[in-house]
């Protein structure tokens, strides 16, 4: 028997509700960023709440004017 990825509890889900899903958030930009659509499919079919900004809580990599995750890297 395989071990599952995820145990479907999304409302308690330890990745996205912790405090550095902002660099899981980041990433997942960059790669949007860069492949365009595509990432969007491959994320939205395994994990649709990782495609979600957990600043200002918007799906499909779409965020609110202002968002501190859309700003042009400061640091990387």
């Amino acid at each position: 028997m395989s071990k599952k990825f995820c145990d479907e509890n999304c409302n308690e889900c330890p990745i996205v509700g912790h405090k550095n899903s902002r660099l899981v958030t980041h990433l997942m930009n960059k790669l949007f960023d860069e492949f365009g659509d595509e990432v969007n499919n491959i994320v939205n079919g395994i994990c649709p709440n990782l495609t979600v900004c957990p600043d200002c809580h918007i799906d499909d990599f779409c965020h609110v004017e202002g968002c501190e995750l859309i700003k042009p890297d400061e640091e990387s």
